[in-house]
C-alpha cells in the first residue's frame, strides 16, 4: 500500500476506493469513497494512509505539551478498513473506516497554527496544532516532507487572507460609527483602510483557489458595505463643500465659492458612480440640480451687484450718496475683472473688455460726483461766516483730492476739470483770522451754530455768563476751557445707579449741565430774582465784528443763518448749510440781555451766530429753542466718554427705563448688558456698548458674530448695539440685514436728555 499519494488531477483511484479488502488486503472506507467528501470549492492535493493506527486527538494546556494535556482519544479503523488524511487547499480531513460507520474529523487550514512531522522507529507522523488548543497526530510510514510544506504554506496564506479581511470589516465598523458622529475625516480614513485591507485579502487568497472560493461570500459582503459607505461619504463630503461655498459667498469670495461648488458636484457624480442603494440616485440628482442653480446665481452675482450700485448712484440726487455708490460700483467692477484671472475659460458673467469699459465709465461718474460735492461746498463759501466757510473749504478740498486721485488713475481726461475747480476754490478760499489756539477752533467747528436770531444769541450769551459768574474775573486760566459735560454726566449717572439721589437721570443730567459752572438760579421758580450783575470774563476768544451795515439794534435780516450739521453720509466731515433767513428783535434781545445782568456790549452775543469757545460742549440752539417752546437739541457729548464709563451710562439708561439689567458673568460673552423688559410678556435683549473711540473700528464681521451669538444663546430675543459715535454705513446696513438694532449717538443723547425710557423700552422689539 502506498502511504503518501500526491493527487494531481483529483481523479486518483484512492479517492474512489471503498469496501473491505478480503483476507489479506484492507479496504479504505466502509460508507463512501474519500472523493465524495471533497467540497466543490476545494481541491485535493495529498492523501496520507495508515492501516491500523488511525488518528489521535489530544488537548494541550496553554504552554504545555501533548503528553501533559487531556486526551481526546484515539480513533482507529477496524480489521477490514484503514485510515486516511485528505489534504486539500482548504482543510485536512481525517477519515477512519469502520464497519459500523466511518469516522471523520476536519481541520480548516485557517485554524492551523503549526504543521510538523515527528520521526520514530516505525515511521513518522503528521502533527497539526490548532488555535483552539487541539493537536492532531496521524502516523504513517511514507515521506511527509512535501505534505508538511504544503500544509504549512497554505495555513499561512489562509491566516494572512483572513487577517486582512477582518481588518477591512473593523474599518467599515469605524466608518459607520464616524457617520454617526459627523466626522467626515474619520469616515474617509476608515474607508481608505477598509479598501486597502480588502485588496490585501484578495491578493493573499488568490494563490489558493480554495481560499478565494471559500472567502468569496465574506469578500462580497465587505465590498457591498464599502460601496454603501463610499456613496454616503461622497454625498456627505459634497454637502460639506456646499456649506463652505455658502460661507465663502457671504464673505465675498466668489471664486473660492465657485471652486467649492464645482468640487461638490464632482463628489455627487462620484457618489452616483458607486453601485449602492443609499442615498438614492433621485436624491443625489436633486442635490446636483440645486448646486447647478446656485452656480448660475453665483456666476451672475458679481456683475449684478456692480450694476445695482450703478443704478443706486444714478437714481440719487445727493452727491454724497452718489459718490458712495459710484465708489462701491468701482470696487465691484474691479473685483469682477479680477475673477478667474489667468484662466483660459471665464466662468463668471461679464466680458472682460466690457467690464473694462464700465470701469472707465464708473470712474468718470465718481470723479463727477466728487466734483459736484466740491462745487456745492465752494458755492457756500462766499457769504458764509468764517467758521462755516472754513468747514465748506475743508469739504471742497477733500472732495477735490478724492476726485484728483481717481482721475489720475482712471480717467486722466477729467484732470483739467478737477484743476479748474481747484483754482476756483483757491480764489474763494476764506482767509483765516483765528486768534485762539487750534484746539479751540477745531472744537468750535464741531459744534452746532445757531441761526443769527436775537433770542438764540442772547440765550447763548446768558449761558456763557452764567457758566462763569463765580469765576475770578482776573483769572484767565479757565476762561477758554470748555465745560466737561461728559465728566459731570458720568458722575450724575454713577450717583443715580448707586441710589445716592432720588431724581431721575434726566434731572441729574439737566442739573449737571445747567450748573456746570455754578449756574444761575432757575428763573421759572423765582421771577423776582435779582439780576446777575457779575462782570463776565473778558478773556473769551475774539469774535469777529459784525458788518458795517449791521448793529445790535438793527439785525441784518438779509443775512442767512448758518448751522453745522452731520450729513450722516461721511464720518470725517462736518458740513455747513444755510438754515434760512435770520430773524430777530433788537428790543427783545436787549431785554434779555438786561435780565441776564450784563450790558449788551459786554456780552458775548455774536450777530452772525458763531459759537464761542466756552460753548464747545453745549449747543446754543438748545436753550433758545427751549424758551420758544420748540424741540430741544441734545446737550450731551458722548465723544470723549471712555469704554467703561460708556458701559455704565448704557446700563443706567436701561435701568431708568424700568428694565431689569444684569451684566454677564462669563468673560467670553459677545455682549455687555442683558436687559429684560418689565411686564407679563418679557423681552430680553443683548446689548453691546461701543464707545465713541471704538465705533469707527466696528466692521460687518463684528455684527455677524454678535448676531450669531445672540441667536445661539438661550433666552435672548433681540440684539442691540449702542454706539457713542456713528458707525460706518456698511455696518449699519449689515445690522439691518441681520436684525440688529443700532442706537446711535443722537438717539442716546436724546435718551439721556429725556430719560423717560418710553422709546428705549420699545426699541428692542423693533425689527
Amino acid at each position: 500500500m502506498e502511504h503518501v499519494i500526491e493527487v494531481e488531477d483529483g481523479d486518483a483511484a484512492v479517492l474512489r476506493e471503498t469496501g473491505s479488502g478480503g483476507l489479506i488486503a484492507r479496504g479504505l472506507l466502509a460508507d463512501r469513497p474519500l472523493g465524495e467528501y471533497v467540497e466543490p470549492a476545494e481541491t485535493p492535493r495529498y492523501v496520507v494512509r495508515n492501516k491500523k493506527r488511525g488518528v489521535s486527538i489530544e488537548r494541550t494546556d496553554e504552554g504545555g505539551t501533548a503528553g501533559d494535556g487531556e486526551s481526546e482519544g484515539d480513533v482507529v479503523p477496524d480489521g477490514d478498513h484503514s485510515a486516511a488524511a485528505l489534504v486539500t487547499d482548504v482543510r485536512v480531513l481525517f477519515a477512519v473506516g469502520r464497519a459500523d460507520g466511518d469516522r471523520t474529523r476536519s481541520v480548516t487550514l485557517s485554524d492551523v497554527v503549526d504543521a510538523r512531522t515527528d520521526d520514530g522507529l516505525l515511521g513518522g507522523a503528521l502533527v497539526l496544532d490548532t488555535v483552539d488548543g487541539l493537536q492532531y497526530r496521524f502516523p504513517t510510514r511514507g515521506d511527509l516532507d512535501s505534505v508538511r510544506e504544503f500544509v504549512d504554506a497554505a495555513a499561512a496564506t489562509w491566516a494572512r487572507a483572513e487577517r486582512h479581511l477582518e481588518a477591512a470589516e473593523d474599518a467599515l465598523d469605524r466608518a459607520d460609527a464616524a457617520f454617526g458622529s459627523a466626522d467626515a475625516d474619520e469616515v474617509l480614513t476608515a474607508l481608505d483602510s477598509a479598501r486597502e485591507a480588502l485588496a490585501g485579502a484578495r491578493e493573499a487568497a488568490a494563490s489558493l483557489d480554495g481560499a478565494a472560493a471559500s472567502l468569496a461570500d465574506r469578500f462580497e459582503s465587505a465590498r457591498a458595505r464599502l460601496r454603501d459607505c463610499e456613496r454616503r461619504a461622497y454625498a456627505k463630503r459634497a454637502e460639506r463643500l456646499g456649506e463652505r461655498a455658502h460661507a465663502c459667498r457671504e464673505d465675498g469670495d466668489y471664486e473660492g465659492a465657485l471652486d467649492l461648488l464645482e468640487r461638490a458636484d464632482e463628489r455627487y457624480a462620484a457618489a452616483l458612480s458607486v453601485d449602492a442603494s443609499l442615498p438614492t440616485d433621485r436624491a443625489i440628482e436633486r442635490h446636483r440640480d440645486r448646486l447647478a442653480a446656485e452656480r448660475d446665481q453665483l456666476t451672475n452675482e458679481p456683475l449684478e451687484r456692480a450694476e445695482t450700485a450703478v443704478e443706486k448712484a444714478s437714481a440719487t440726487d445727493n452727491p454724497e450718496e452718489a459718490a458712495e455708490w459710484w465708489e462701491r460700483a468701482l470696487d465691484r467692477y474691479e473685483a469682477l475683472l479680477a475673477l478667474d484671472w489667468g484662466r483660459d475659460e471665464r466662468r463668471f458673467a461679464g466680458d472682460r473688455d466690457h467690464v473694462r469699459d464700465r470701469l472707465a465709465t464708473v470712474a468718470g461718474h465718481l470723479v463727477a460726483a466728487h466734483c459736484e460735492r466740491a462745487r456745492r461746498a465752494i458755492d457756500l463759501i462766499e457769504d458764509a461766516p468764517p467758521d462755516a466757510a472754513a468747514a465748506a473749504d475743508e469739504r471742497a478740498a477733500s472732495a477735490l483730492d478724492a476726485a484728483r486721485e481717481i482721475a489720475r488713475e482712471r480717467v486722466p481726461d477729467e484732470l483739467d476739470a478737477v484743476e479748474r475747480l481747484r483754482d476756483r476754490l483757491d480764489e474763494r478760499r476764506p482767509v483765516r483770522t483765528d486768534t485762539g489756539d487750534d484746539a479751540s477752533a477745531d472744537a468750535a467747528r464741531e459744534t452746532v451754530v445757531v441761526p443769527s436770531d436775537g433770542d438764540g444769541a442772547d440765550e447763548a450769551a446768558s449761558d456763557d455768563a452764567s457758566i462763569g459768574e463765580d469765576a475770578d474775573p482776573t483769572d484767565d486760566s479757565d476762561a477758554d476751557e470748555p465745560v466737561d459735560v461728559d465728566e459731570e454726566i458720568a458722575d450724575a449717572l454713577a450717583e443715580a445707579m448707586a441710589g445716592d439721589v432720588d431724581d431721575t437721570i434726566a434731572e441729574a443730567v439737566d442739573e449737571t449741565i445747567a450748573g456746570a459752572g455754578d449756574a444761575e438760579p432757575d428763573t421759572a421758580e423765582s421771577d423776582t430774582a435779582e439780576p446777575d450783575t457779575t462782570e463776565p470774563d473778558t478773556t473769551e476768544p475774539d469774535i469777529a465784528e459784525p458788518d458795517a451795515a449791521t448793529s445790535d439794534d438793527e439785525p441784518d435780516t438779509e443775512r442767512e443763518g448758518w448751522v453745522f450739521v452731520d450729513d450722516e453720509t461721511d464720518g470725517e466731515w462736518v458740513s455747513a448749510e444755510r438754515t434760512g433767513e435770520a430773524t430777530g428783535n433788537s428790543d427783545e434781545s436787549d431785554a434779555d440781555s438786561e435780565e441776564g445782568g450784563a450790558e449788551p456790549e459786554e456780552r458775548s452775543a455774536d450777530p452772525e451766530g458763531r459759537i464761542t469757545d466756552s460753548q464747545t460742549r453745549i449747543e446754543q440752539s438748545g436753550a433758545a429753542a427751549s424758551d420758544a417752546g420748540e424741540t430741544e437739541q441734545s446737550t450731551v457729548d458722548l465723544s470723549s466718554v471712555g469704554a467703561d464709563r460708556f458701559r455704565e451710562v448704557v446700563t443706567a439708561l436701561f435701568e431708568t427705563a424700568g428694565w431689569e439689567v444684569e451684566s454677564p458673568r462669563e468673560t467670553l460673552v459677545a455682549y455687555d448688558v442683558r436687559a429684560t423688559t418689565p411686564g407679563p410678556v418679557a423681552v430680553t435683549a443683548a446689548v453691546l456698548a461701543v464707545d465713541a473711540a471704538s465705533a469707527a473700528a466696528v466692521d460687518t464681521e463684528d455684527i455677524d458674530r454678535f448676531a450669531a451669538a445672540v441667536e445661539r444663546a438661550e433666552g435672548l430675543d433681540e440684539a442691540v448695539v449702542t454706539a457713542g459715535a456713528r458707525v460706518p454705513a456698511r455696518v449699519r446696513e449689515r445690522a439691518t440685514d441681520r436684525g440688529v438694532r443700532v442706537v446711535g449717538p443722537d438717539e442716546l443723547a436724546d435718551l439721556i436728555d429725556g430719560a423717560d425710557g418710553s422709546h428705549l423700552e420699545a426699541s428692542p422689539q423693533e425689527p
